[in-house]
């Protein structure tokens, strides 16, 4: 996932460099082109983002499953995050009903 994130970001940087360079020539073809590539880049993190969030609501889902009352600091070590990124997803699962408040991690 980093590896597509990091290419996705490359791109859409590429493209700024190469849209700019462009625009001051006066090649609005390829500036053009190259804003198209600044908008694939930036789709494409958008996209690996979202589905790094999934995959961190669904261990986070799976391990307060499997034991409700962990302290977000144990259950982010149990799964190789940052904190934030778990109340993140306690929050996110919370907030679509598959997760009840209640069940979340004590702090």
């Amino acid at each position: 996932m980093t590896r597509l994130f990091i290419g996705s970001a490359l791109l859409s940087a590429a493209g700024a460099v190469t849209a700019i360079v462009a625009a001051v020539q006066d090649n609005y073809a390829v500036c053009s082109v190259a804003l198209f590539a600044v908008a694939s880049g930036g789709i494409g993190a958008y996209v690996v983002s979202r589905y790094q969030d999934a995959a961190n609501d669904r261990a986070v889902l799976h391990r307060l499953r499997a034991s409700p009352h962990q302290p977000v600091d144990v259950l982010a070590s149990e799964l190789g995050l940052r904190p934030a990124a778990v109340r993140l997803s306690i929050y996110r699962l919370t907030s679509s009903g598959e997760l009840r408040s209640n069940a979340g991690s004590s702090e």
